[in-house]
């Protein structure tokens, strides 16, 4: 009798997680990073999955790059970020995990299904329902990342 309830306690948590992970999966989800720096500079972002390399995409103050998916077990995005001119400044973070505790925390927007990145001056910024906080700052690009100044605005660059 003790093996059956042991069983049935075992089977009722295993019920009670896989019911709580469920209810992120197969949700359709945004990402949307926003350039706020100053003085004009450009945005370098380059996005990526462990399948998919988005492209090498230039925001002018202002724009923004947003991309759309579906929420599947273990689904993590990261984004690079260079703050122009010379893009001497860089960071990188992931901009999604796939659990409850990032959904409901990190990505908690006014917006639902959408996690906000803004990048300024002193770094990257979530946004969440409580307004916008610090997340990550920015660190110095090796010399052999730099773009030059008049890139184009989109290309791709699978090995970034």
């Amino acid at each position: 009798m003790r093996k059956y309830l042991l069983f049935l306690v075992l089977v009722l948590i295993s019920v009670d997680s896989i019911n709580s992970t469920r209810s992120i999966l197969f949700r359709k989800f945004n990402i949307e990073i926003v350039n706020q720096l100053k003085f004009h500079k450009k945005l370098k972002v380059h996005c990526k999955c462990k399948n998919y390399y988005f492209p090498i995409t230039y925001l002018n103050i202002g724009e923004s790059f947003k991309f759309k998916f579906i929420i599947y077990p273990k689904t993590l995005y990261w984004c690079n970020l260079w703050q122009g001119p010379n893009y001497k400044h860089h960071v990188v973070f992931d901009a999604f995990l796939a659990n409850v505790y990032f959904i409901d925390h990190t990505c908690s927007g006014i917006d639902p299904n959408v996690c906000r990145w803004t990048a300024k001056e002193q770094g990257v910024y979530v946004h969440d329902t409580l307004g916008e906080f610090f997340m990550y700052g920015w660190k110095p690009t090796n010399q052999r990342e730099i773009t030059p100044v008049n890139a184009p605005t989109t290309e791709f660059d699978p090995y970034i």
